[in-house]
């Protein structure tokens, strides 16, 4: 990789561990977040192995619904529908992972529009250290990734769980509202290149 592209991935990395650090922090002004510590402790060496699989989860998703259905299929269809589809689909492969209701379909399908926007603008290296950031935080700091159904697969080294949103923060209106930051922060980013 070059400097430029380092330096790309640094800040898609940084980006999403910052924007998942500021949800949690309006989830916690909410006063809803419960914590406690889990059952077993995690080791370093399972802390190390679950943030690897997370990196890796990252990847395939960004490879499949970014560089696959936008990168290859935009080829056929364009980029506006591609980009549409590929968010559409990125939110119906979370259902298995709990409930969606109104707002967990929107944040998902927002999220899957500026990971998508993030592919097209600066590639799938910096995509997937977007969305690895977001999820490193999100699981580093105790909630679930997309869904309370994960937390058997990714165990988290606390456990924090929003009271009465049973899909995680995806399904809370804090992560809608540091979104929509995100889109006014990238378009500001993109207009003034």
């Amino acid at each position: 990789m070059g400097t430029a592209t380092t330096s790309a991935v640094g800040l898609g990395l940084t980006s999403g561990f910052v924007s998942f650090l500021a949800t949690a922090f309006v989830l916690h002004l909410t006063g809803r977040v419960q914590h406690r510590a889990p059952e077993k402790p995690l080791s370093l060496m399972n802390w190390a192995a679950l943030a690897a699989l997370l990196l890796v989860m990252a990847f395939i998703e960004e490879a499949i619904f970014r560089w696959f259905l936008i990168g290859v299929v935009s080829n056929w269809v364009g980029f506006v529908p591609t980009l549409i589809g590929s968010s559409v689909l990125f939110t119906l492969a979370h259902r298995p992972n709990g409930k969606l209701k109104y707002l967990t379909l929107m944040n998902l399908t927002l999220v899957g529009l500026i990971l998508g926007t993030v592919f097209w603008w600066w590639g799938i290296w910096v995509a997937t250290a977007a969305h690895f950031g977001w999820n490193l935080a999100e699981w580093g700091l105790g909630y679930t990734v997309s869904g309370e159904k994960v937390r058997h697969v990714l165990p988290s080294p606390t456990i924090r769980v929003i009271e009465g949103e049973p899909f995680g923060p995806e399904g809370h209106w804090a992560t809608t509202v540091v979104l929509y930051v995100v889109v006014l922060g990238m378009l500001r980013f993109h207009i003034h290149l």
